[in-house]
């Protein structure tokens, strides 16, 4: 992309320390090929009016670092359902070589089901960089890209327990269970003696389907929801976490775009309030989380890595540290 609104600089990939923490040329290079993803899904959703905003601890870094939290090694945007699945498509006829959008159903399309792992049933996308490596354990079959990603997150309905009923919410859950729930979960689910929300002979019909199916009926059950709550939700964690993880859609009203490593990106004009619902009040206040379990490498294909794994022995590492 040469366009010198999107262009890395070379000071930047220089080794320093930020907040007492060592980043590593590495680092930065991991860095750089993430705002490079980024750059180009900014660019797409400025071309056809898509909404979205950094998210959870990216936007964090930008409110606290003006840029990426100096120990962390990933990217998080999130999109309304609606932009989500326009850009979908988009993103799919129009990102260039080597970038490609990622989620379970381009996975599954190039799996067996014996080749399917906890690492191909994503509930959101990834934009990855096939010219990278990051291989999350367990890895993936070698057709599937496992190059450098950005997380691309939708949100849904919130269940607001107004227009959003525990009804509504019970069916929702239910059906992102016949996706991803453990076998014991299911089994329990199935059990004729509990009284699901969805009718039993519906959730057999489900679970005979193969699993792109299952998870193309959970998506139309939120697509359908769409405009009814006065909240936006993120489903998957309020499935896995079992609470509400929802936030009132007037954040989305109002958004603005601040410095990120000397480059302009849209959060919410509120990020106060947002950064202080999801970290609580201190937010401002630095902790340090365990990293991805992730074998990053920013100059080496994943596919040389599947090739020639006697090449690179020595040089696996996990996380971004050098």
């Amino acid at each position: 992309m040469d366009n010198p609104a999107y262009r890395i600089e070379e000071d930047f990939y220089k080794p320093e320390t930020r907040w007492d923490f060592y980043i590593s040329e590495k680092r930065k290079k991991v860095w750089a090929k993430e705002l490079e993803i980024v750059f180009e899904f900014d660019r797409l959703c400025r071309k056809h009016g898509l909404r979205y905003t950094l998210d959870g601890g990216t936007m964090l870094g930008a409110v606290r670092h003006n840029g990426f939290i100096p120990w962390d090694d990933d990217f998080d945007v999130n999109m309304p359902r609606a932009d989500y699945e326009r850009a979908k498509v988009i993103m799919q006829e129009e990102l260039p070589y080597p970038y490609e959008w990622q989620d379970l159903y381009t996975n599954l399309s190039v799996c067996t089901p014996e080749q399917i792992t906890s690492t191909h049933m994503l509930p959101f996308a990834k934009i990855r960089n096939r010219e990278t490596t990051a291989i999350e354990p367990p890895a993936m079959p070698m057709e599937v890209n496992q190059g450098i990603w950005i997380d691309i997150f939708p949100l849904d309905e919130g269940f607001d327990e107004i227009n959003v009923t525990p009804e509504m919410k019970e069916i929702a859950k239910e059906l992102y269970v016949t996706v991803f729930g453990k076998p014991e979960i299911i089994r329990k689910l199935m059990d004729p003696n509990v009284l699901p929300a969805v009718p039993h002979e519906d959730l057999e019909a489900i679970m005979a389907l193969p699993v792109i199916e299952r998870y193309r009926i959970y998506e139309q059950t939120m697509i359908s929801m769409e405009g009814i709550s006065t909240k936006y939700g993120y489903h998957y964690l309020e499935v896995l976490k079992n609470f509400s993880h929802s936030f009132d859609k007037s954040f989305y009203e109002d958004i603005i775009r601040i410095p990120f490593e000397g480059f302009d990106l849209p959060v919410y004009k509120r990020y106060h309030d947002f950064l202080t619902w999801w970290f609580g009040a201190e937010y401002m206040k630095p902790y340090i989380r365990k990293q991805h379990s992730a074998i990053f490498n920013p100059d080496v294909s994943y596919m040389d890595y599947f090739l020639h794994p006697d090449k690179y022995i020595d040089t696996l590492q996990l996380g971004c540290d050098d």
